[in-house]
């Protein structure tokens, strides 16, 4: 609960580490060379400078990411980031073609961490029915996955690697907020079903429910009574609702933005976030100086300007690029027509994942 959910945390997003697909011992053959999954099946859906996107291809892509970031068919459903998506993808197939080859050395420890990840969401595939019968039915096959993580990730390995010291420490100046070190305490007070997302109080009932508790706090209510009493964060409710010592980048943006200002030591009015309504107490806020960040920080701080970079590209470079999308109008309408829109004619702007 509370935190920001990346795709590039976690197991199957080890972002820092050049993956790819190896397809011999010792190959140094650039993968991005091989046909990517789907190429030349079915109708055209994209048209740029260096080649096509069909529906077919597109559908795996698609596929793929819904497994790794589920949030992705609901973005799907909606036909401008349906677009959208597809531009990025033609974005990541011209950067892929560029990609340097690779050395033996680099093709070798890749392997092992492709495995990995691929040994990862198969799990997570065998393990949920749902998602083998959307996998099946796209024909999303081992190899599929493999080439769609490399290329990706090795994309995002390549920003970050042309990434200078004095970007990082730029993009530190502007942020360094995130990394404040701060314990708060807070009790929640929820509006929808954390699992589910499905309604769990109304808004108004909420914020009375919070100015109740608010109040109970400021003529000296327990904090671990009210936390336990009310709270709907099973994270923190058990330990008076505090979240201690803790980098403020995890946080959405509105719990975040509260306990970076919010003055220390009082009880704040109550704070509407995607979670519902927070009453919040900052007990101390330290900031981290420069010097003091961590490795992982760094990377961070990095990934950060890469992913501004690549967002540069989509949003100014690619465009140029394309000369065509058409995607099938059935998929939104069930007219059975198309939707073909063309570079002078499609304002779209496409944003990194």
């Amino acid at each position: 609960m509370l935190r920001t959910n990346y795709w590039k945390k976690g197991i199957l997003l080890s972002i820092t580490a050049v993956l790819v697909i190896v397809l011999a011992a010792g190959c140094g053959k650039k993968n991005q060379e091989a046909a990517a999954p789907g190429a030349g099946e079915g109708k055209v859906v994209a048209t740029y400078t260096d080649g096509t996107v069909t529906e077919t291809e597109f559908k795996k892509y698609s596929t793929f990411f819904g497994i790794v970031q589920p949030q992705t068919e609901m973005y799907l459903s909606i036909p401008q980031l349906q677009e959208q998506f597809l531009r990025e993808y033609v974005g990541y197939k011209v950067l892929f073609k560029k990609l340097p080859v690779q050395t033996k050395d680099e093709a070798a420890k890749s392997k092992t961490d492709v495995d990995a990840f691929y040994a990862q969401i198969k799990k997570a595939i065998d393990g949920t029915p749902a998602t083998k019968t959307k996998v099946e039915a796209a024909k999303l096959t081992e190899s599929d996955i493999r080439y769609f993580y490399s290329m990706i990730t090795r994309i995002m390995a390549n920003e970050e690697s042309k990434v200078t010291d004095a970007e990082v420490k730029k993009q530190y100046e502007t942020t360094k907020d995130d990394y404040n070190v701060i314990s708060v305490r807070h009790i929640l007070i929820g509006t929808v079903d954390p699992q589910t997302g499905a309604e769990k109080r109304k808004d108004a009932d909420a914020l009375k429910i919070a100015k109740e508790v608010k109040a109970k706090l400021d003529a000296g209510g327990d904090w671990k009574a009210l936390a336990k009493q009310y709270s709907d964060d099973a994270g923190s409710k058990e330990n008076g609702g505090l979240y201690e010592n803790q980098q403020a980048k995890g946080w959405v943006a509105e719990f975040k933005d509260a306990a970076n200002k919010q003055a220390i030591g009082k009880v704040g009015d109550p704070v509407k976030s995607s979670f519902g309504y927070h009453v919040m107490k900052v007990e101390k806020r330290e900031p981290t100086a420069f010097e003091k960040l961590t490795a992982a920080d760094l990377a961070a701080l990095k990934q950060a300007v890469a992913s501004t970079n690549m967002n540069n590209f989509m949003t100014k470079d690619l465009p140029k690029l394309i000369t065509k999308i058409t995607l099938p109008e059935a998929a939104k309408t069930g007219t059975g027509k198309t939707n073909d829109t063309t570079k002078t004619e499609t304002k779209t702007e496409t944003k990194t994942k």
